[in-house]
């Protein structure tokens, strides 16, 4: 393994708030124990490197290569490895669970003891692949999943054929949704709680990151956005305004209970769920942090973040 500048940099990147990462080439390198939740490593290079207890939870890894590199322990929850390469890769005792797999090539891959409940592997290749021990609980395949011929699916508790809740990456939101659903939230919580207390609220719920520094909260408790932005958000910017919206709804809701019903879904380009006595609710909606969550369909048939 080889400690190089591209190491260096992308440490200090890192912890100014930089997440985005795309292409980067980290062949060899050894990252063992570091945090990266939350980046957007798409297309990424990690082909042979030391990546053991790496923190990779909801990174965008699509399209990336992990190919014979050293995942052993690695925190994958939620994090979306879609159409990536992880041919013979170690990933023994690592935590998969709710991550998207989908069209990856897992051929060979050693899974032992890993944690997959609620994983997708729909396409995924996994020809090969050593499954002993794992934790299937809830595995998501279909009939385009490559399972080793010497596999047998049927016998986990699975969901076959049973479409997910709409992710963040089928989403299409803009700064201009997200001001709206901010701006929204703030009304209501300025009607009992003021300006004063919403801003500090919504400071103190931030996340740290370089990207939401540009969303300005104004005195009048208005959130505007200072920079420019055209296109779609990303899912790595998706999750940050999903945890910041999260973290305000939750700190809200500590002083006014019924908080969480108050929000207008009508105000959204984009539907949301409520953790309540909401008849919405769904039987997977077991963390009392998951308060909403975007659909980017017209029904109310949403699952949580």
């Amino acid at each position: 393994m080889i400690e190089n500048q591209a190491v260096i940099d992308l440490k200090n990147k890192y912890d100014a708030g930089e997440r985005n990462f795309s292409k980067i080439e980290l062949r060899r390198v050894d990252l063992r124990g570091f945090n990266l939740s939350q980046a957007n490593f798409k297309g990424a290079d990690f082909s042979y490197a030391n990546l053991r207890e790496v923190d990779f939870s909801g990174a965008d890894l699509s399209e990336a290569f992990f190919n014979e590199a050293d995942l052993t322990g690695a925190n994958l929850q939620e994090a979306n490895l879609q159409g990536s390469y992880l041919m013979k890769a170690y990933l023994m005792k690592t935590n998969l669970q709710s991550a998207n797999l989908s069209k990856a090539y897992l051929t060979g891959a050693y899974l032992s003891k890993s944690n997959l409940t609620n994983a997708n592997l729909t396409g995924a290749y996994l020809n090969g692949s050593k499954l002993n021990g794992a934790d299937l609980t809830g595995l998501i395949y279909d009939a385009t999943t490559r399972f080793d011929v010497n596999f047998n699916p049927n016998k986990i508790e699975s969901k076959k054929n049973i479409a997910r809740s709409t992710s963040l990456l089928d989403l299409k939101v803009t700064v201009e949704d997200l001001l709206n659903m901010f701006n929204h939230l703030s009304q209501i919580s300025n009607r009992y709680l003021g300006n004063t207390m919403t801003v500090r609220y919504w400071e103190n719920a931030r996340p740290q990151s370089e990207w939401l520094n540009h969303f300005q909260v104004k005195p009048s408790a208005q959130i505007q956005f200072v920079g420019t932005h055209k296109g779609y958000l990303d899912v790595s910017q998706l999750r940050l305004a999903q945890e910041w919206v999260n973290r305000f709804i939750k700190v809200c809701s500590q002083i006014i209970q019924d908080y969480p019903k108050m929000i207008d879904r009508k105000q959204f380009v984009f539907n949301l769920s409520l953790l309540s006595s909401d008849p919405t609710q769904t039987e997977s909606d077991d963390s009392d942090e998951s308060i909403l969550t975007f659909s980017s369909s017209n029904e109310d048939t949403i699952g949580l973040f």
